[in-house]
């Protein structure tokens, strides 16, 4: 019944705040540390507030283990944005940002995307630094990830939340089994690379904060610059690391098990890497044509291709002051992205790889009868009926939202060039554009805060949350069928 429904998504929102709620009190521990005491209010007020009332109110309906495909929907789409929004209460209490640039803050932290309105690193308190390090570290595998592994009993309502977090792959039997274990390889890898960047000298509280960042393809930096650390060595690792959190945890996966079998079948991996390796010559090639230094082109050229295309958007230049070649190329990466099953955003590696199968299956059919069957193979295995369909259709609605955005942004922004970048940037979750976003009016910020919200969910959560069909099946007498 529709009662049912309300009460399935009212409990899925309150457990997901109970969780939130906790995280919310994390960041207290460095305000303590650094004897910030006025910043650690705002976070220990608002994650008790939310924590306490959230359990006490979900306590007074029927908790639940399992949603319905609806329900599922509603909680995964808007979810997000809710924790997005009372995520931006610390940026407003401690940072004294108006609601809507504390909410940019806040959904750009949690989608991953690195897009920032801090201009002054030195006067930020570290507990602000760590909660914007923390959001997208969250925010890489998935809010709802968590909140599934924490509150939900497993069977198809876990899997419809897993779906809906934009993964398909699920590398174990069980759906809870499979986010146990892409937790516990993500965890892992950010603890190394802490470790890593704490012996090249980094200091400990950047280490851990850009490691957050790096594994969670985020890009929120506790300086203006990487460049700030003083190393080259710093930005090589850096490089290994965003492509790490770049490549689909299944294949970690299955390195652990030593299955060599999917490891040599994973095609996309193998187009990611050289894709990197091309464009990055590409890039510093252009740069040495344009008169730049050839260790600053081949460094450099090699660092923001990788933080582009793995959109994790780390910050070591001005790419305003590159030519346009340059920034072309970074432009077509940013709409790429990383693999699909990663905590990189964009279109993903696997759905062009999809289109130009197709494209070259389509063009091989010309010359063959027209009965002639001829299936879609991607690493021996061909692909159902249909998906390709399925996957062009994303394909044509991830471009036509960009030029739509585009469109409006080009309103507000008078550069062609940086318009198109900030919402390719924000709907692929990327960070960096070629215009400051410090100078995009409000009504851009609000653009591209819901770009980043329909990106991060791969557009097809948030269209179905306003979609006729869910509001019928909301007035629906039986819910049941919709299940």
């Amino acid at each position: 019944m529709i009662e049912e429904v309300k009460e399935e998504i009212l409990s899925g929102l309150l457990g997901l705040l109970v969780i939130y709620g906790v995280i919310l009190l994390l960041p207290v521990i460095p305000a303590l540390v650094y004897a910030e005491f006025e910043s650690a209010v705002p976070f220990l007020a608002t994650g008790i507030l939310v924590a306490t009332l959230s359990f006490l109110v979900r306590r007074k309906i029927r908790a639940r283990e399992s949603y319905s495909r609806v329900s599922s929907i509603v909680i995964a789409s808007a979810g997000w944005m809710l924790v997005s929004a009372i995520g931006a209460i610390p940026f407003v209490a401690v940072m004294g940002f108006n609601p809507l640039d504390a909410l940019f803050e806040s959904m750009s932290g949690f989608t991953t995307t690195g897009m920032t309105l801090i201009t002054d690193f030195e006067a930020t308190p570290h507990s602000i630094l760590f909660w914007r390090s923390l959001t997208q570290w969250i925010g890489g595998v998935g809010i709802i990830l968590l909140f599934t592994l924490i509150l939900v009993g497993g069977g198809i309502g876990s899997w419809r939340l897993y779906h809906l977090e934009g993964r398909e792959e699920k590398f174990t039997m069980s759906t809870i089994a499979t986010i146990k274990r892409i937790w516990l390889i993500y965890t892992v890898f950010t603890a190394i690379c802490a470790i890593v960047l704490l012996l090249l000298g980094m200091p400990p509280f950047d280490a851990v904060n850009t490691s957050m960042a790096a594994l969670s393809t985020g890009g929120f930096l506790t300086k203006g610059s990487i460049l700030q650390f003083g190393r080259a060595e710093i930005q090589v690792v850096l490089c290994v690391f965003m492509t790490i959190g770049a490549i689909s945890f299944s294949l970690f996966y299955n390195i652990l098990r030593f299955d060599y079998k999917h490891i040599l079948r994973d095609v996309e991996t193998k187009f990611l890497i050289g894709i990197l390796l091309i464009c990055g010559v590409l890039v510093a090639a252009f740069l040495l044509i344009a008169g730049f230094d050839p260790g600053y082109a081949l460094l450099e050229g090699f660092f923001n291709t990788i933080a582009i295309m793995t959109t994790t958007g780390f910050s070591s230049v001005d790419l305003n002051t590159w030519p346009l070649a340059a920034k072309s190329i970074l432009l077509l990466l940013m709409m790429i992205g990383g693999c699909s099953g990663s905590t990189a955003g964009g279109m993903k590696v696997w759905r062009f790889i999809v289109m130009y199968r197709a494209a070259k299956m389509e063009i091989s059919k010309i010359s063959l009868p027209p009965i002639a069957v001829k299936p879609i193979k991607i690493g021996g295995k061909a692909l159902e009926e249909g998906y390709a369909v399925r996957v062009g259709a994303f394909v044509f609605l991830y471009v036509f939202a960009i030029l739509v955005q585009f469109v409006v942004m080009s309103a507000m922004v008078p550069d062609a060039l940086g318009a198109i970048s900030l919402v390719a940037s924000a709907q692929g979750n990327v960070g960096p554009a070629f215009y400051p976003v410090t100078k995009v009016p409000l009504a851009g910020k609000a653009l591209l805060i819901a770009s980043m919200w329909f990106g991060r969910l791969e557009l097809f959560p948030v269209l179905a949350l306003f979609s006729k069909e869910l509001v019928d099946a909301l007035r629906a007498k039986k819910e049941k069928a919709y299940v």
